[in-house]
């Protein structure tokens, strides 16, 4: 995923409002929703015919959710279905052989894989849907519509966080930062637990509820960050590999032959994930690069935590010549990323005179 979602304020009074007197119709509908956690949420989003139940007063809140649920989920929520379509809603057997062209989710496949969500081919309708493929249904999705620009978010507190999917990594991160998405208990997410249908709706309502209020910011003429650095989107380098993305790899074309020094944050990846730098591996992989003779400590900076509050986060930070980034001595263990690093609003990390901070041109905001 390489768009990510741009911070809002948003009202909790309002919310809460809204929500209450959802939750006070519970009665009037659906009968098994009563303790059900987001209760309020599912309803709302039943009252606007995105969610709907087993029957007229059944929800089944803690049955599996299925590929085919899923996927209607997301467009419904997200109006997929009234995006200007550039590809012909045909032939869906020739894209996932599983799909039927006359089935109910037909249409719910054709609308989310014309707008960029991530099917795989060997899809199955009717199976279960794990926890970490859905937030990736809902990430994509959401950045179908969103077109807003990354920010910079510091990896969250899942302790399950290895067990991810790297595929579905970003999107998962993301999610949880923006309280999309949260942790069950002892931090855990369990990415690969099937997702029940009450998870799954309040994780739509979030995500659309971030969507309407970031537009509402956006509309007002609020500053929206730029793209970011620390934790950007880019394939992980394996171990013994290094590379620099984004702004540092624009910047680099641009001061070709000049002896300049450029002050880079440094995300160390293992097998294919990134380790926290203040972990005893990271931290011994930093004395290990200063030993080498390396200008490299910890810094901080600020970045989005969940629900959309500020954080400060320790990263890597080096002063390194274009020389030295070419011939970084990198160890077989770790995986290195360099890129400049910035605050979540995307401002600059201040660094010493004449050493640089950022690309002469910034990246569009799409």
């Amino acid at each position: 995923m390489n768009s990510k979602i741009a911070i809002a304020v948003l009202s909790a009074s309002l919310i809460a409002a809204s929500l209450n007197g959802y939750a006070a119709a519970a009665s009037a509908g659906f009968k098994d929703l009563e303790n059900v956690p987001g209760q309020a949420k599912i309803l709302a989003l039943h009252e606007k015919n995105i969610v709907n139940g087993v029957s007229a007063v059944s929800f089944a809140p803690q049955s599996p959710l299925t590929q085919a649920e899923a996927l209607q989920l997301i467009v419904k929520g997200f109006k997929l279905d009234e995006k200007e379509q550039t590809d012909a809603l045909v032939a869906l057997n020739t894209l996932f052989p599983s799909v039927q062209e006359s089935a109910w989710y037909a249409n719910a496949f054709g609308y989310a894989h014309n707008s960029g969500v991530d099917i795989p081919q060997n899809v199955n309708p009717s199976a279960k849907i794990t926890r970490e493929q859905y937030i990736d249904y809902v990430m994509t999705g959401l950045q179908a519509v969103g077109k807003m620009p990354a920010i910079d978010v510091a990896a969250p507190d899942i302790a399950d966080l290895g067990k991810v999917n790297p595929a579905y990594l970003d999107s998962v991160q993301l999610a949880v930062t923006l309280g999309i998405a949260k942790p069950g208990p002892g931090k855990k997410f369990n990415p690969a637990q099937p997702i029940t249908r009450a998870e799954a709706a309040v994780i739509l309502y979030n995500a659309v509820d971030n969507l309407e209020h970031a537009d509402a910011d956006r509309d007002q003429g609020g500053v929206l960050p730029s793209e970011t650095a620390g934790s950007g989107s880019y394939a992980s380098p394996g171990n013994g590999k290094f590379f620099a993305v984004g702004g540092l790899s624009r910047a680099l074309d641009e001061h070709t032959g000049e002896n300049v020094r450029y002050r880079v944050s440094v995300t160390l990846f293992q097998n294919g994930l990134p380790i926290d730098a203040e972990s005893a591996a990271g931290a011994a992989e930093l004395e290990r690069l200063q030993r080498l003779g390396y200008d490299i400590d910890y810094a901080k900076a600020w970045t989005y935590r969940g629900d959309r509050e500020k954080a400060d986060y320790t990263y890597i930070a080096a002063v390194l010549t274009a020389e030295q980034l070419k011939s970084f001595k990198a160890s077989a263990t770790y995986g290195y990323g360099f890129d400049f690093a910035s605050n979540g609003d995307g401002s600059a990390i201040q660094g010493e005179q004449g050493v640089i901070t950022a690309p002469k041109t910034p990246r569009p905001i799409d």
